[in-house]
């Protein structure tokens, strides 16, 4: 952890050497998911609410989603392209020290420029805390953090799935980008909103269901929900450790492109 610390700290000091691109970044950043999130929000405004969810109901699923995904592209940028060493050779050179190599990939990149997305999406869940119609109390605030860990870990997962099929192919799957992109945007409203076919493929395969509809159900109180569903985000660990075992065979069987 401390290796990585040191590691966060050199690239912010080489980010924001050149002051005028950096704020740049910050802000381009900051934008692109702004803007996307008011083209969602004027469509709310229009149609009043979504499959009775209210604006901020689906504020709060749109604020955990994208907390998710930015802090697992800020942090795990290292796996996003581990393609590229692999292709190179660098993956070679990361295995002759003692260091894990899966935090030696991580320390590899780090980019603070999504620091104003992040900032969108902590001010989106705070005004989606504030506003909607929650009866908090000290269970329904454990279940808000699971939702928010679970999403880091789901993105994460799905980072480091996306990292382990590099051992085999040598190259990006950017079908994988479709997985992470746009479970970013479906797990931004409540899964019922689709059709029941794609719902599944995204509750039982992919658990964005599991993060951002059965917990959101037992806050907002709709229906008789049973009280574990607010522990539903717990089954991203498993989907953790089936792509944890995914990059640990491609380890295995690793035996250098000869670049």
């Amino acid at each position: 952890m401390l290796l990585y610390l040191k590691s966060m700290l050199m690239h912010i000091k080489c980010d924001i050497e050149y002051k005028v691109s950096f704020i740049l970044t910050v802000i381009a950043s900051a934008l692109s998911s702004l803007l996307a999130i008011i083209g969602s929000l004027i469509l709310l405004k229009s149609f009043g609410s979504i499959d009775g969810y209210t604006v901020s109901e689906i504020l709060l699923t749109t604020g955990i989603a994208l907390f998710g995904h930015v802090t697992t592209e800020m942090f795990g940028r290292g796996l996003d392209h581990f393609h590229k060493q692999v292709k190179n050779g660098l993956l070679d050179r990361l295995l002759t020290r003692p260091r894990n190599i899966t935090l030696q990939v991580l320390c590899s990149e780090f980019e603070i420029g999504k620091i104003g997305r992040l900032v969108d999406a902590i001010v989106i869940l705070l005004y989606a805390i504030f506003t909607v119609n929650v009866d908090w109390n000290f269970y329904k605030v454990f279940v808000l953090l699971l939702m928010i860990c679970g999403s880091i870990i789901l993105f994460f997962s799905i980072l480091l799935l996306k990292a382990s099929f590099s051992f085999w192919t040598i190259e990006g799957m950017e079908f994988m980008n479709i997985i992470s992109d746009g479970g970013r945007e479906v797990s931004s409203y409540p899964i019922s909103i689709y059709e029941k076919w794609f719902a599944n493929i995204f509750t039982y395969i992919i658990p964005f269901g599991c993060v951002n509809y059965f917990p959101l159900l037992y806050l907002l109180d709709k229906g008789n929900v049973p009280i574990w569903y607010g522990l539903t985000p717990i089954v991203t660990i498993i989907f953790m450790l089936i792509s944890s075992g995914v990059w640990k065979i491609g380890l295995k069987q690793y035996a250098s492109t000869g670049s």
